[in-house]
């Protein structure tokens, strides 16, 4: 069997057909040539499984395996487990790595090879084509290591993040009965002891539409509520930690009420239009 190659770079692809093609072409783009891509066919209805085989044919780093649909987080253990390198690029089959991507996380990984978890800044594409810079959470937005109490307050940008086989490993892998399957596993890392390191560069793009899961405000709060709890029933928070959790649950709580208040009074999209410009900002 040939040598590992440095970087498996795992996508997850669901019905894809309309944005595969432009994802794999980003990874072909790199500056950093030692990667795999591993593709996984979760079930599509569409041409997805069809065209990702074309990409394996034409390029002999890229690998399809097709299964039943089991969901984005059953189809990311589906890649790592048929993946072959120790460090596991997390990429959406409708997201974006910028040409610089691998070659820097190899180059910052040289340099700190504590670090289990790292992510890094990127664009946030909108259906119209415009490219916006991904907003830090004030909690994290300085360090260059977010830590659990941080990780609480928000999760990270993540689209084009690396962590190592062995954080897999112990976290069990992704939860495929949760829709915050990414969430609750970067919390159960950095609750077993993982370092997490930011790569302070604008290295990938997430595009953003109305049919993404990302894209109900009250469902994401949720399952950020459920995310949590799974961390906090594990015990290995420090009494801080517990509290800080339990604050940001509250705080998730009165959050969807509130929208939901809205949703009956002014329906759900004019009540999520109000409440985003009366904030200032986009839906997330």
């Amino acid at each position: 069997m040939p040598e590992s190659p440095r970087f498996s770079v795992t996508i997850p692809a669901y019905n894809a057909a309309s944005t595969l093609a432009e994802t794999v072409a980003s990874v072909q783009a790199q500056t950093f040539a030692d990667w795999e891509v591993v593709i996984v066919d979760d079930g599509s209805t569409d041409d997805t499984r069809a065209l990702a085989e074309s990409f394996a044919s034409a390029d002999p780093r890229i690998r399809v395996v097709s299964q039943e649909n089991r969901g984005s987080g059953g189809a990311y253990n589906t890649a790592v487990r048929s993946a072959r390198a120790d460090l596991l690029v997390m990429l959406s089959a409708d997201d974006l790595l910028l040409p610089e991507h691998l070659e820097s996380f190899a180059s910052i990984i040289g340099e700190h090879p504590e670090a289990d978890v790292l992510t890094c800044d990127g664009y946030y594409e909108y259906e119209s084509g415009t490219r916006e810079p991904s907003t830090l959470h004030e909690r994290w937005v300085a360090p260059a290591e977010c830590t659990m109490t941080d990780l609480l307050a928000a999760c990270f940008y993540n689209i084009g993040a690396v962590y190592r086989r062995r954080v897999f490993d112990a976290v069990g892998g992704f939860r495929e009965d949760i829709y915050a399957e990414d969430y609750v596993f970067f919390l159960l890392a950095l609750a077993k002891g993982f370092r997490h390191l930011r790569v302070p560069k604008t290295l990938s793009v997430h595009r953003r539409s109305s049919t993404q899961k990302s894209a109900s405000h009250v469902k994401v709060r949720r399952a950020d509520i459920t995310a949590i709890e799974t961390v906090l029933a594990t015990g290995l928070l420090s009494e801080r930690e517990r509290a800080i959790a339990h604050g940001v649950i509250r705080h998730h709580r009165r959050t969807i009420a509130a929208r939901n208040a809205a949703a009956a009074i002014l329906g759900e999209e004019r009540s999520s239009r109000l409440i985003e410009r009366l904030l200032g900002r986009r839906t997330t």
